[in-house]
């Protein structure tokens, strides 16, 4: 198979959005209680899922890891900048297709044993991400990386029963593991190591971390000026210091209506599980009887209770689960994170902050279900679940209009 000679054709592109409008209707059984598939249906789901990312024409990383794949087995010499385990991957693989099912079918894998780890429907679990985030998941190698260190955070912060110890090394081991498949995986890292420390997000250090905001975000601009001035020659194609100054050189994207509206719909999700995720991480059940509410207390002096009873046919949630708040406290961090790429720092790093926005895909996608199935904040649930849908089908829709076009991305 010569990937070399496809281009984003129209027809290509318009495969993936039948693909996920198929996705779509499949998971609307998901959504409503019990929130239960029949088995084809799900392995279906998940069947389909991966044939998208196998052929996920609607992003250009598509061809661009093809004409990688190729250079890297037929030109000699060749100084990719992908990282060695997927020089590794692709010198194993007899075609391409092969390369791209090795590297999304493990991350797909790796997503499912997470989806069961966590205390949620994975069929709604599924049905959600199939919605909202699989286009994210199959853009880029960067979800080996992503499914690594989620599944490992969320390992150590609650432990198989009765196997602490061996939770704990393969927890660590795969925070570790996921260094070695991107080169911006240590982001991810430190902010799943940071999330693991309960104490560090509650509504007194929020308010914190928004008045020193400003601060950080000028502190990031003298960084960035400084890794202007003294960035290696971008000749080095390999480097990740060339890779990053090429980020911050790139020209920025002419913006219109069209474009805008992308970007909106894509992004603001995000944001708007974010807000759903500081309220489940501060989240305690209200008193009854007279009883006086605590402050947020910390997730290991909280027993957890997971049922939800009827208190006059009103459902209430009776605690968050340590995992769902590890998630929470999590999409939280990315958000704040990423978000100080948004602003003009002196470069053009958008193309940095939609890279590190992405990371929050996973978390945001266990916070929403959660959120989903426990009756939490039902209106914003439901207002974050139509946007996101939106912005699914119109990302897919602007990206058949720009094949259609012949303009690249």
């Amino acid at each position: 198979m010569d990937a070399t000679n496809l281009e984003p054709l129209p027809i290509l592109v318009f495969s993936n959005l039948l693909m996920v409008a198929f996705l779509f209707l499949l998971g609307r059984k998901g959504l409503s209680e019990p929130y239960i598939f029949r088995p084809w249906r799900r392995y279906l789901m998940i069947l389909v899922s991966m044939v998208f990312c196998l052929f996920s024409f609607w992003g250009t990383d598509w061809f661009h890891y093809a004409e990688m794949y190729f250079n890297i087995l037929y030109v000699s010499g060749f100084n990719t900048s992908l990282e060695s385990v997927y020089t590794v991957i692709a010198a194993i693989s007899p075609n391409y297709l092969v390369f791209r099912a090795i590297i999304w079918g493990v991350a797909l894998y790796l997503l499912c044993l997470l989806f069961k780890h966590v205390p949620i429907s994975g069929d709604l679990l599924l049905a959600l991400f199939c919605a909202l985030w699989l286009i994210d998941f199959s853009y880029g190698r960067i979800v080996l990386a992503y499914t690594m260190m989620y599944l490992g955070g969320s390992v150590l912060m609650k432990p198989v029963k009765g196997k602490r110890l061996l939770s704990l090394m393969l927890g660590i081991a795969l925070l570790i593991l996921s260094l070695f498949f991107h080169k911006t995986a240590f982001f991810g890292v430190a902010l799943v190591v940071l999330a693991l420390f309960s104490r560090l997000l509650n509504k007194r250090t929020f308010v914190l971390i928004m008045m020193i905001y400003p601060f950080v975000l000028l502190l990031v601009q003298l960084l960035l000026m400084q890794f202007m001035d003294t960035a290696v020659d971008t000749n080095e194609k390999s480097s990740s210091s060339a890779a990053g100054q090429a980020y911050l050189n790139e020209d920025t994207r002419e913006i219109g209506p069209a474009y805008l509206l992308y970007l909106i719909l894509r992004y603001i999700p995000y944001y708007m599980v974010a807000w759903i995720a500081y309220k489940v991480n501060v989240y305690q059940p209200e008193a009854h009887e007279g009883q006086e509410v605590e402050e947020v207390r910390e997730v290991e002096e909280v027993e957890e209770v997971r049922e939800v009873k009827e208190v006059k046919g009103v459902r209430e949630v009776q605690g968050v689960p340590s995992e769902v708040r590890f998630f929470a406290r999590l999409t939280v961090y990315i958000v704040l994170v990423s978000t100080i790429f948004l602003f003009d720092l002196g470069a053009n790093t958008l193309t940095l902050y939609m890279r590190f926005l992405m990371y929050a895909f996973i978390p945001a996608c266990v916070v929403l279900a959660w959120a989903w199935q426990q009756k939490f904040r039902v209106r914003m649930v439901k207002l974050t679940f139509l946007v996101g849908v939106a912005g699914t089908f119109y990302a897919l829709l602007y990206s058949f209009y720009i094949s259609y076009l012949g303009v690249a991305e």
